[in-house]
């Protein structure tokens, strides 16, 4: 303790012991929560999972940092608010962090700095990456235990980009440019599955098809008997993907359909009806449904659609 860390004003004494404030606190931390996060390592394994999935082309004779050390300082970063790498190069001498990754918070050499968890995060290939995604899927059906059916949820989220990053594209209903990751969720309890990131822009269904057969057929090792049901938007809803979906008997879909002419023909009626009951009644929205078989022109059979119409006073925002 030192005099220019003490406050210039004395305090009174607590039962004749003299009592004073000093700003000099030494090593701390502010991110209590790196010990919950290191409990949760240790229950469910992801940050040892996913490094053991990722390549090490180090020389072993002059490796400082563990994989194991540089994936789950750089997880517990991001979980604690601190997204940039470049918040290692404080981070690596935070006593907390050490603790998380397994060093003493004192007497343990500081973790990965910037550079280094740069080189990590740049060093997979494609296939490494996928092979990182499939490590994910392995943790997920480890840790969930299935039902005879199970549904999952497939979407995808605009992030904008700033600055020239790989894979950044332009999105005119965003008017930016970003990324657009695809994410799926399962519906039963809300966990993350597989996250993908890839441009902004709307897939093709070629690439829908490619995700869902990849994603089933890894979670087949895990889910034999299951039966797999696929949620997703208009976005989603791809000729490709149904009708490889068809062709396994264990695979289920609901997806969105963009509105046309031909839809709303087949519904016309019914919202007739709808809007008569309507105008006679008080509510101020009353919605129905309705189900029908339909084939557009590039499906090769016809398929159950369900409809759902909404009348209001409300103008029509394109929401449904």
């Amino acid at each position: 303790m030192t005099d220019d860390t003490l406050l210039p004003f004395d305090l009174p004494a607590v039962r004749r012991k003299k009592l004073t404030v000093d700003f000099a606190g030494g090593n701390q931390s502010s991110d209590a929560g790196l010990l919950l996060l290191r409990e949760a390592e240790r229950k469910f394994g992801v940050c040892r999972r996913l490094a053991a999935a990722m390549p090490d082309r180090r020389d072993p004779d002059r490796i400082r940092h563990e994989m194991f050390e540089m994936v789950m300082a750089r997880a517990s970063a991001i979980a604690c608010g601190h997204k940039d790498a470049i918040d290692l190069d404080r981070l690596r001498h935070d006593p907390l962090m050490k603790v998380a990754v397994g060093r003493c918070p004192q007497s343990g050499a500081p973790l990965a700095s910037q550079s280094t968890i740069s080189r990590l995060e740049n060093a997979p290939s494609k296939s490494e990456a996928a092979r990182l995604c499939a490590a994910l899927l392995d943790q997920f059906g480890a840790t969930v235990k299935p039902g005879r059916m199970e549904i999952l949820d497939i979407d995808d989220t605009f992030c904008a980009a700033h600055g020239g990053q790989q894979l950044a594209f332009w999105n005119a209903h965003e008017d930016e440019r970003g990324f657009a990751s695809m994410h799926i969720y399962h519906v039963a309890s809300g966990t993350p599955v597989a996250a993908i990131l890839r441009p902004a822009r709307t897939p093709k269904g070629t690439e829908v098809r490619t995700v869902i057969k990849h994603v089933t057929k890894h979670l087949r090792r895990h889910w034999p008997t299951t039966r797999i049901v696929w949620r997703g938007d208009g976005h989603y809803g791809r000729v490709e993907a149904m009708d490889w979906a068809d062709e396994n008997d264990d695979i289920d879909y609901i997806f969105g359909l963009a509105g046309n002419a031909a839809l709303d023909a087949l519904v016309a009626g019914i919202a007739d009806n709808l809007r008569f009951h309507h105008a006679k009644s008080s509510q101020t929205k009353l919605r129905t449904y309705a189900s029908f078989t339909y084939q557009a022109g590039s499906w090769t059979r016809p398929r159950k659609v369900v409809a759902r119409l909404e009348c209001s006073l409300q103008p029509d925002t394109g929401g449904t």
